[in-house]
């Protein structure tokens, strides 16, 4: 530990300082700014001496072509004195007889040389003694012309030359002069070498610089460009001395610094050694106590010296958790508070543990100042000094209500069914069981299972979360109906079970259950929609029905299954014959599960005929089941079934595809189309998705939607008019045919009848047996034909087997039948070699 400190003190010694980097820094930025500003006076003096040689090349350059022109004028003045000279070579030269002045060409090319340019001065001459005032009288005056031919380069160079202004680097001469439409290069001096300089030169940089000059030759524009290119290799030396110079002494002066303050860190860690020595013991009590006092539990310390054990500290979290201010608290005996709490005999073991200096621990409810009780874990722990001695005690309490309500939470969801609030499959179990125990074989404990008819109807028209508030419903209704000494529990779905110790006959047991029956029946109303529940209970005895909870659950079970089958809303005491049945219904259950995938079912199609042609104008489909080892089983055996296992959605999806397929492979077979009904269940009509199952299988076989006839029972529609309204809009707009079979039968009025998108009403079977001698069938038939006259619908007539049916039927006006009398129903090739024989069919008399 010791000797990482020291190479820690040794590597903090040295990193230097801020002070010492700024310092460094400052001197740093002085150099740079100094060197910076030695750079730039460099530069200027750079660009004064640039200028000046700009101002003497230009006056040089300019000179040369003066004198040229004072040529010219002398060789003028000398043809002036010698005489008349001929004027057709000078034609071209017509514009110096205005100004009376020389006259320069454009640059030209030199028959010398061609790749040199030159320039052509002229000037007239007068006749002698002319007066010369005004343009007029200067052309009616001139005699001639006198010229002078300049190569420029030749010129120009020679002036600078002589002016020894060649022979200095760093500058570039460029003169140009006119041509037609713009200037052209002229002469070029290039003083300008490349520099190579050493690298550790190159940070002084370079500079150009360029510069114009303007001028007239003989009244045609010229211009001097020069151009120079400057580096201070002149002060390169001490530029580059004031920068080392510079950094020696930032450098210099940084080290300075840094020993000052390295003098004073030393002296600041000594003064901090010491102090810390100081406070090291005071900074660990105020820490101990920090943490104390941030502790999310109550601390409370105790004197142990004292008799009567005084409080004499108690943390925020104490106050926080019980209530009391630390001032309620402190100074109060350990047994004035414990008088106030309710377990005594935790707060015993407490007292015990602090009287013989041990540690103690009890989980007990404690009091808070409002009077709230807390659950908490206490522990007592002594608190020993230096010197081995035990003066205080420290007492910890950790609240754990919110764990007990968690506890007891998840106690009352492993007994109790959390929708409803009842007793679940488990607190039922016990219930019977401890029912059983209690009586001791010598009462009878009586257990009724009750599950709702058509309860999942409501879930699949109202949806899932209104079932749920229905069973809530029902809960509290089989709860109100019973005593306080019976248990109601929900095992499941729609499921209850009820124990009901204390009756001695089957009579109490029945009026109770009845009693629970009607509290069901009792009209409610959920989502809107007025509804009336009933439900089926069957019920079984201990010890004649079975010896423990799970035997007497299940012979309760099969009673109530009996009692579905015998109508529904009854009560049906269990029976060992019940088994018997209750074991083939489970066999014809799981057989029915797997006859679809079996391959088991087959379609048979029973004609319907029209009674003013006697032809066959439609059939209808009838699911009929060939078991292995069954045998043919009757629709009235799983239909029923079905419908309560779920089946018969898929059941029913099934014939309606095959039927579809039959009716395309009759047309393609060379039939007319002939239109097939098939039944729809309640459960395939509530589902949401028929419409669109329809028109798939349609699209699928080909089948026009005018050959297909959906037919509903009248009580499936009554059960939701509204929804049947709007689903039987959508098939009708769809061009199916609709039709409510079995009419009469159920409990529709003509309010709703007149409503319903129909074509075809069928009269039940049950209508058409008697109607030859039996008056009120005979009425209700014809007031069904009449009815279907009024509303536009036809009628078919189901079950007409005799020809004495057959002729009442034709003289009430009936539109077609379907019965034993003209066929039954046949597999599907039977029927098509019917039809091969013609659509014309006889009737005939069978027996009943």
């Amino acid at each position: 530990m010791s000797i990482r400190n020291a190479s820690a003190g040794r590597l903090r010694m040295r990193l230097p300082s801020l002070a010492t980097l700024l310092t460094l820094l400052a001197g740093l930025a002085v150099t740079g700014v100094l060197v910076k500003d030695m750079r730039e006076a460099g530069f200027q003096r750079a660009r004064a001496e640039f200028n000046r040689r700009v101002e003497v090349r230009g006056a040089v350059v300019r000179r040369s072509f003066a004198n040229a022109s004072e040529v010219l004028r002398a060789t003028n003045a000398l043809f002036s004195s010698m005489g008349t000279v001929g004027r057709a070579q000078f034609e071209a030269f017509a514009r110096a007889l205005d100004s009376g002045e020389p006259v320069s060409t454009e640059l030209l090319p030199l028959l010398q040389d061609t790749r040199r340019l030159g320039i052509v001065l002229v000037q007239p001459v007068y006749r002698p003694e002319a007066l010369l005032l005004g343009a007029a009288a200067r052309r009616a005056a001139v005699i001639g012309d006198t010229a002078v031919t300049i190569d420029v380069a030749d010129l120009v160079g020679a002036s600078l030359a002589s002016a020894r202004l060649l022979g200095q680097e760093g500058l570039r001469l460029d003169l140009y002069g006119p041509i037609e439409g713009g200037r052209q290069l002229a002469y070029r001096y290039d003083g300008i070498v490349s520099n190579h300089r050493p690298a550790w030169l190159r940070w002084l940089g370079t500079r150009d610089f360029a510069a114009v000059d303007r001028f007239e030759v003989a009244g045609q524009p010229w211009e001097l460009r020069f151009h120079a290119r400057v580096t201070l290799l002149a002060d390169a030396v001490m530029l580059f001395t004031t920068a080392l110079l510079g950094i020696l002494a930032s450098l210099s002066l940084a080290f300075y610094v840094q020993g000052r303050v390295a003098r004073a860190r030393r002296t600041e860690a000594l003064v901090r050694r010491r102090t810390a020595d100081l406070r090291g013991a005071m900074d660990a009590l105020r820490l101990y106590r920090r943490a104390i006092d941030s502790s999310a539990n109550a601390v409370i310390l105790i004197s142990a010296t004292q008799p009567d054990y005084p409080v004499e500290y108690v943390n925020p979290a104490f106050e926080r958790m019980r209530g009391f201010a630390a001032d309620e608290i402190v100074g109060h005996s350990l047994y004035e508070l414990g008088l106030r709490e309710p377990d005594q005999a935790a707060v015993a073991e407490i007292r015990a543990a602090i009287r013989q200096r041990r540690p103690g621990h009890v989980t007990m409810r404690v009091v808070c100042k409002d009077g709230q009780f807390l659950h908490a874990e206490v522990y007592v722990a002594p608190v020993v000094d230096a010197a081995g001695t035990i003066e205080h005690v420290v007492m910890t309490q950790y609240d754990i209500t919110v764990a007990k309500r968690y506890e007891a939470e998840l106690e009352a969801r492993a007994r109790f069914d959390t929708l409803t609030g009842l007793a679940n499959r488990a607190l039922l179990h016990d219930r019977i069981e401890g029912a059983i125990n209690y009586t001791a074989g010598q009462a009878p404990v009586w257990v009724a299972a009750l599950d709702l008819d058509h309860f999942k109807f409501v879930n699949d028209t109202l949806g899932h979360v209104a079932g749920d508030r229905l069973l809530q419903l029902v809960a509290a209704r089989i709860a109100g109906a019973v005593g306080r000494s019976d248990t109601v529990a929900r095992t499941g779905g729609d499921e209850f079970v009820l124990v009901l110790p204390g009756r001695a006959s089957e009579g109490e047991v029945s009026d109770t259950v009845l009693a629970v029956l009607a509290a069901l029946a009792h009209p409610l109303e959920l989502e809107g929609q007025p509804l009336i529940l009933t439900g089926s209970a069957g019920v079984a005895a201990f010890p004649s029905d079975g010896s423990d909870a799970i035997v007497l659950i299940q012979h309760a079970e099969v009673a109530m299954y009996r009692a579905k089958e015998s109508g529904r809303n009854t009560v049906q005491f269990y029976t060992p014959s019940m088994n018997a049945r209750a074991r083939e219904r489970l066999a014809l259950e799981v057989a029915l599960r797997g006859a679809l995938n079996h391959e088991q079912f087959e379609l048979h199609y029973q004609p319907q005929v029209d009674l003013a042609s006697s032809a066959v104008v439609g059939v209808e489909a009838l699911i009929r089941w060939r078991h292995p080892s069954l045998g043919m089983v009757r629709p009235d055996r799983f239909i029923t079934l079905a419908e309560e296992t779920g089946l018969i959605v898929p059941i029913g999806a099934w014939v309606l595809r095959t039927a579809c397929h039959q009716s395309r492979a009759w047309q393609r077979a060379g039939h007319a189309p002939l239109r097939i009904g098939v039944n729809l269940s309640a459960r395939q009509f509530a589902d949401p998705g028929l419409v669109k199952q329809i028109a798939r299988v349609l699209d699928e076989t080909g089948v026009s939607p005018s050959c297909l006839e959906v037919e509903i029972t009248e009580s499936l529609v009554m059960e939701d008019v509204e929804g049947a309204i709007r689903t039987m809009a959508e098939l009708k707009g769809m061009g199916l045919k609709l039709s409510i079979d079995d009419f009469g039968t159920g409990y529709s009025s003509l309010s709703y009848l007149r409503r319903f998108p129909v074509d075809v009403l069928k009269i039940d079977r049950s209508f058409v047996r008697d109607i030859a001698f039996s008056e009120d069938d005979a009425a209700m038939v014809t007031a069904i034909i009449d009815l279907a006259r009024g509303l536009r619908m036809r009628t078919i007539a189901e079950g007409v087997e005799t020809e004495a049916q057959l002729d009442y039927l034709r003289r009430r006006g009936c539109d077609e039948v379907q019965g034993h009398v003209y066929g039954r129903a046949v597999p599907g090739a039977d029927l098509e070699a019917m039809l091969r024989r013609g659509r014309q069919v006889a009737p005939h008399s069978v027996d009943a």
